[in-house]
């Protein structure tokens, strides 16, 4: 719901002139956030500051309807190698999943000079998720989709079938997914679809669990788990640049989502979701 400050309603309703600028406050699923604007200068609205200087974002109009429709803002963001996204050149961030499950707020400032913040913004202009996401040699397009989109739900809720329906490490399964993970680094021989490391667990330990890196080029890219052999790890998507010796990385463990590992592999029977003694379609006649 959009709201504003009384002296801003004030504002639109007179006859004054005013100035406008586009805040964009980004959240990543880590928790930073980051805040632009459009303007020339910083903007500081509401206790949060604004920065003018950095990547360079266009935006597609908002529309205003009535109904469930799921509204997309199309956003252009262009940026220099210098302009830097959690330690990472921004394109590159986004290139390696920087924005997957970010939230987007564009807020609209309006005032009738530009040094006057005091009326506030008119708040949630749009709110939504960050989409898909393309990448080219100095911009990269997004598409939010309103927070309508998280009511486009699977019916019939509760599915029946032998395979656990919960997501592993999510509020059913209940397990910490901190607790799960080892750390390592990588070693000599890796390329950017096997992953070479000290590690020593048996095979299969890791397979259709994630690797996250957290140094080097590839810091904060996350990739699933193929397969794992003692020491290595056979990613399902190649890395966009090679690691060196000495990335450091954290993996978790994957769920293959029957009752066998839920026992032996996690100890969680007692959260299993799955029915693995219903009958198969062929012969449930």
């Amino acid at each position: 719901m959009r709201t504003a400050s009384a002296g801003l309603i004030s504002l639109l309703n007179s006859s004054q002139t005013f100035v406008m600028a586009d805040l964009y406050t980004i959240t990543l699923v880590s928790g930073t956030v980051v805040r632009y604007t459009d303007s020339s200068i910083d903007l500081t609205v509401s206790g949060n500051t604004f920065l003018s200087s950095g990547p360079i974002f266009k935006r597609s109009r908002v529309r205003i309807m009535v109904g469930t429709e799921v509204d997309t803002l199309e956003v252009t963001i262009s940026a220099l190698p210098t302009n830097l996204l959690a330690g990472v050149p921004w394109l590159q961030a986004i290139r390696n999943g920087a924005l997957d499950g970010a939230t987007l707020r564009l807020d609209r400032f309006l005032s009738d000079v530009w040094t006057d913040t005091s009326r506030g913004a008119i708040n949630n202009w749009f709110t939504g998720r960050v989409a898909p996401v393309s990448v080219g040699r100095s911009t990269a397009k997004i598409e939010v989709k309103s927070d309508l989109e998280l009511l486009n739900v699977q019916m019939p809720r509760n599915l029946y079938q032998p395979g656990c329906v919960h997501t592993l490490y999510d509020a059913g399964c209940t397990l910490s997914k901190g607790s799960f993970s080892t750390s390592s680094a990588v070693a000599s021989g890796s390329t950017v679809v096997k992953i070479n490391c000290a590690l020593a667990q048996a095979a299969g330990y890791f397979d259709l669990g994630t690797l996250s890196f957290t140094s080097g080029v590839n810091n904060g890219v996350t990739r699933s788990i193929k397969s794992y052999t003692p020491g290595v790890f056979n990613l399902s998507l190649p890395l966009f640049q090679a690691c060196t010796n000495g990335d450091t990385f954290t993996a978790y463990l994957g769920c293959d989502k029957t009752q066998a590992t839920c026992t032996t592999k996690f100890n969680n029977l007692v959260n299993f979701r799955g029915f693995p003694f219903i009958p198969i379609p062929e012969t449930v006649l």
